[in-house]
């Protein structure tokens, strides 16, 4: 759901991303209430950025950008510019990014892997507008198989890629063998039915492989 105008800007000689947080198009309206079964996104601008603000500004291990300054009355954010790129065949770094937003007690909802940068550092949110604070396993998992689901495309032509992006992701995640109980289980599972059909194979192998060690 792209419901929000980023744009690149420098000021005082760095980088910054300032994101104006829109409304819903007529068409993603209709969709809005199919959405709402998986998971409590938020629709309304000032709800969005107040998300992402209560997300970004949580003190925590979680990679993500500093803030700058915000405009509630406009919807507008600037926060800091992350370097680097969407990695979509190690998931190393995002499983250990998931680690850390999980423990903390967070869902983000939209886990699409272009909302994430990775560089030497680490895996960084770039897009936390529908981050939640809950206890609430069900989006955790949701988190997980929407995050699957990207990569698989991501890897469309590669299934080697994706199944490279499977194995690092699940050594590092440490709720993965909760996640492998579940994963075929509960609304979250219908993300499956649209997962390419060729890569089927390797996220079954992934779900029952017992991991040692």
């Amino acid at each position: 759901m792209v419901l929000s105008q980023v744009s690149i800007q420098e000021e005082q000689g760095r980088k910054i991303i300032r994101k104006k947080y829109n409304s819903f198009n007529s068409y993603k309206w209709l969709l809005f209430p199919v959405f709402q079964f998986f998971y409590p996104f938020a629709a309304l601008p000032k709800s969005r950025l107040e998300r992402e603000l209560e997300f970004l500004n949580f003190n925590s291990n979680i990679k993500k950008p500093k803030v700058y300054s915000f405009d509630l009355y406009n919807k507008e954010l600037n926060r800091e510019y992350i370097d680097g790129q969407v990695d979509y065949r190690d998931g190393s770094k995002l499983g250990k990014l998931f680690s850390n937003i999980h423990k903390e007690g967070y869902s983000l909802g939209d886990s699409k892997l272009d909302n994430f940068i990775c560089n030497s550092e680490g895996a960084y949110v770039i897009d936390s507008e529908q981050a939640i604070k809950t206890d609430k396993k069900r989006y955790k998992y949701w988190d997980i198989s929407l995050l699957i689901l990207s990569a698989a495309y991501y890897n469309y032509s590669n299934k080697t890629g994706f199944k490279q992006f499977l194995d690092g992701f699940s050594k590092e995640y440490l709720y993965w063998q909760d996640y492998q109980k579940r994963a075929v289980k509960g609304l979250y599972s219908l993300l499956f039915l649209f997962m390419p059909i060729h890569q089927v194979y390797s996220l079954k192998c992934e779900l029952s492989k017992v991991k040692t060690g």
